[in-house]
């Protein structure tokens, strides 16, 4: 069995400067936590994997492509691999949400 806590995972130092957690990686697969604050964002970016954001808590936009859209807590996003995407807190409390990383 393999048990991670949030707030005891390595902190990855990112080009966003936000709190990024890797809480696991395999062959296979990747988690990471993110945490935005009000008003902060991952940049426009894209990934060489497909990837899957799922909103922990909080709100934002999230765009993927061209596309736009609200999210909130208990949402799904799919990232295809190599589409430039971005994600937003626009609330006023803080956004979490995990980002799962596949090949």
């Amino acid at each position: 069995m393999i048990v991670v806590k949030v707030e005891e995972a390595e902190r990855i130092e990112n080009p966003h400067g936000v709190d990024v957690r890797k809480l696991i990686s395999m062959d296979n697969a990747q988690i990471f936590h993110i945490t935005l604050k009000p008003g902060e964002e991952l940049k426009r970016h894209t990934t060489p994997v497909d990837a899957f954001l799922y909103i922990i808590k909080g709100k934002g936009v999230v765009e993927v492509g061209e596309e736009k859209e609200e999210v909130k807590k208990a949402t799904l996003v799919y990232l295809p691999k190599e589409v430039p995407h971005r994600v937003v807190n626009t609330g006023s409390l803080e956004m979490r949400f995990l980002v799962i990383k596949v090949e």
